[in-house]
């Protein structure tokens, strides 16, 4: 039974996640996203695509000319998930994007419950006790809430298994070197899921064996400094497996860093014991107050609510005389701390000093959203979580009411089940759809789709087309390339009014980039259709999709003599 355990608390968790979650895209799953927000699934659906024809040979790996043309783009410092767009290539290249995209997304809450459950039962050695610690980890608000539009950041299922190869290393119950090359797998992979959480588990996990060597006996530390120089290896050999993703970063400019604001999305401390909408219980009742806290929905990812956390104090107080508790404890609260930013922001007000005005001073890891560290006091929850629900032994007569405590803090957690949250249809127009709109679009043309960046779906559209042609603009971190930032059209571009001289703003904004085809959504024209005409545009419609053709040389004589 033991050897079967482990497959069906996966199965119970897959089931859980599609319930909650994914039920609401499987009634009408057509071009449609788990979650909200499209214009980032549209990036990600993009990205999947890419590293099919990475594999077909027909696109570099990182940095790309499809977008931002005619500069490009280097995609290191986007979210293109390689290491699960690499997985998952084959269903892309059968499905789709969209099919590819809803399999990580449905699948990334039941991962990290299923491996923060591994971890605990390692820990506990009580399967029910794991169960509950692996669902307050898998269904907490820092997974609900990045499911809704940030795979990268829900596909976090690598972090407990990291843990728990490194406890084992430390315990000598995994023969070295396989201990090593498991920690570099699960390393490399995370780096090549998204960069930003490998950096920050990097410094918690560094923060947490310290602790461990502070506050561990003379064994435990003894254990310790034999086992860091395998931990040290297995990390190195990650970040080598990782070093084509993290070369191309650091060689090369990073083309967002100035729209990087992590002094915008904090942890507010107000949001630990107020729940926000994505939250079935209290979430609409409260929808008010949680709308004045920090960042932005799917960033506001700390609430644990008032019995979860007293569940997870009495975890680390009944076995506060292992330093393994403490240890736990500790790097969880520290986690939460660091989650709070660079000043103490209550109800959106911020206040004073915080411990991460410190850390954002350090280079790179400085660019991170402190509110997202918040991931690893949720892993500390949930350990807490099995230590408190956990069997001492056949004597424990009090064990049933903790594990109905501590079930009962977790149904305050579950998703809402408002399906406008977990379900956004792509409404595709007909000639994207079906190719017969980009058809007459030759190779490595450069398009300029409209409506402009998130506010449409241009990258969607180019991944249909398998990237045939290069985009001018882009979604692909919301960051406006430093050749396109001085052009007056850009506001208009992205909804503003149009420029006094809008004519001769688009000319230079279409000369620049050397535009041949405008694709606009018939249903979302704006104020472009009379504009290209003016410039010598060639319109025709196609099946719910407005072209413009456009002579480059032609737009090019205009704008230099404008």
């Amino acid at each position: 039974m033991r050897r079967v355990e482990p497959l069906l608390v996966l199965l119970g968790y897959a089931l859980a996640s599609v319930l909650l979650i994914g039920r609401h895209l499987l009634r009408a799953p057509a071009d449609a996203v788990v979650g909200s927000f499209g214009a980032d699934q549209g990036f990600f659906a993009w990205s999947l695509v890419h590293w099919v024809e990475v594999l077909r040979l027909a696109q570099a790996p990182f940095l790309t000319d499809r977008i931002d043309a005619p500069v490009g783009f280097n995609l290191a410092w986007a979210t293109t998930i390689p290491g699960p767009a690499l997985l998952l290539a084959p269903l892309t290249a059968l499905a789709g994007p969209l099919a590819s995209y809803n399999a990580l997304a449905l699948a990334a809450p039941a991962l990290a419950a299923w491996t923060a459950y591994l971890l605990c039962r390692h820990l506990t050695a009580d399967p029910l006790a794991a169960i509950l610690g692996g669902w307050a980890f898998g269904f907490s608000s820092y997974l609900l809430g990045q499911t809704l539009n940030h795979v990268n950041l829900a596909l976090v299922w690598a972090l407990p298994l990291i843990v728990l190869v490194a406890v084992r290393l430390i315990e000598g119950s995994v023969r070295r070197q396989r201990g090593v090359l498991a920690l570099a797998a699960l390393v490399g992979l995370q780096y090549l899921t998204f960069t930003e959480v490998a950096a920050t588990a990097t410094l918690v996990g560094a923060l947490a064996l310290g602790l461990a060597l502070a506050l561990g006996g003379a064994e435990l530390r003894g254990r310790i400094a034999r086992a860091l120089p395998w931990i040290g290896a297995g990390y190195g050999l990650g970040v080598v497996i990782a070093s084509p993703l993290i070369l191309t970063a650091l060689l090369h400019p990073n083309p967002i860093s100035g729209r990087i604001r992590p002094e915008l999305y904090p942890l507010d401390l107000a949001n630990v014991l107020i729940p926000t909408r994505i939250t079935w219980i209290g979430g609409e009742r409260f929808a008010t107050r949680s709308a004045e806290f920090a960042g932005n929905l799917t960033e506001q990812l700390g609430y644990v609510g008032p019995v979860l956390l007293a569940v997870a104090a009495l975890g680390w107080i009944r076995w506060r005389r292992r330093p393994i508790a403490t240890v736990i404890g500790l790097t969880a609260l520290a986690a939460g701390v660091l989650a709070l930013g660079a000043r103490l922001t209550i109800d959106g007000v911020p206040g004073g000093w915080m411990p991460w005005a410190e850390v954002e001073r350090l280079p790179l890891i400085g660019l991170a959203l402190p509110g997202r560290i918040v991931v690893y006091a949720w892993l500390g929850i949930a350990l807490l979580v099995a230590l408190f629900a956990a069997r001492r032994d056949g004597a424990d007569r009090a064990w049933p009411a903790r594990a109905a405590l501590a079930a009962l803090a977790l149904v305050l957690l579950l998703p809402t089940q408002d399906g406008r949250w977990w379900r956004t249809p792509l409404e595709t127009p007909p000639g994207i759809a079906s190719g017969s709109a980009t058809r007459d679009i030759a190779d490595d043309a450069i398009v300029l789709t409209l409506p402009y960046s998130f506010r449409g779906n241009g990258m969607y559209w180019q991944a249909r087309d398998r990237m045939r042609w290069r985009q001018a603009g882009s979604y692909s971190a919301a960051a406006v390339p430093a050749a396109y930032a001085g052009l007056p059209i850009m506001g208009a571009l992205y909804g503003g009014p149009l420029p006094p001289d809008a004519r001769d703003a688009l000319l230079d904004y279409l000369a620049l980039t050397g535009t041949e085809w405008v694709l606009i959504d018939a249903r979302q024209p704006g104020p472009w259709t009379g504009l290209l005409r003016e410039v010598g545009g060639e319109r025709s419609d196609v099946d719910g999709v407005v072209r413009f053709r456009l002579d480059p040389g032609r737009i090019r004589a205009q704008a230099d003599g404008a």
